[in-house]
This record gives structure tokens, sequence and C-alpha cells, in this order.
């Protein structure tokens, strides 16, 4: 569960079977129903924006731009 659980869910979620075209079917399981106790809710947040390594590079940016494509699914101001 959590965000990594749900980001991947999302991601997978994109992808076609090629003999069928349809998305595969994904469950995401989080002991936390509420999701009032996971630790994405308890962390202080944020990008982190210092890597070295250029795959961290590039999931870093591409996590920047993913965030900001989609600002009003993942905000939490309704």
């Amino acid at each position: 569960g959590g965000v990594m659980g749900l980001s991947t869910a999302l991601h997978l979620s994109s992808l076609r079977a090629p003999s069928s075209g349809t998305s595969p079917g994904i469950l995401v399981v989080e002991s936390d129903p509420t999701y009032k106790l996971n630790s994405a809710c308890l962390s202080a947040g944020g990008i982190r924006q210092q890597f070295s390594l250029p795959g961290n590079v590039a999931m870093s940016l591409y996590g920047k731009d993913f965030v900001r494509a989609h600002r009003e699914e993942v905000s939490d101001e309704k």
C-alpha cells in the first residue's frame, strides 16, 4: 500500500496485455485502511532534489513532473 504501492499500481494499470489489450488486474493491500498512519502521511514529504546517480536524477525529475501534471489528483486540498 502507501504511496509506493499506489504509484506502482497506477503505472502497472497503464500497461496493456499484448494478447487482449486490457489492463492487468491489480490489488493494492494496505494495513491501515484510513491511510492516516502509513509512512507517507507521517513523513515530512517533498521531493528529494539532491542525487548523484543518473537513475536517481531521472526518477526524481519524473516524480516532479508527475506531481505537477496531476496536482489536483494528488493534492489533499479539496
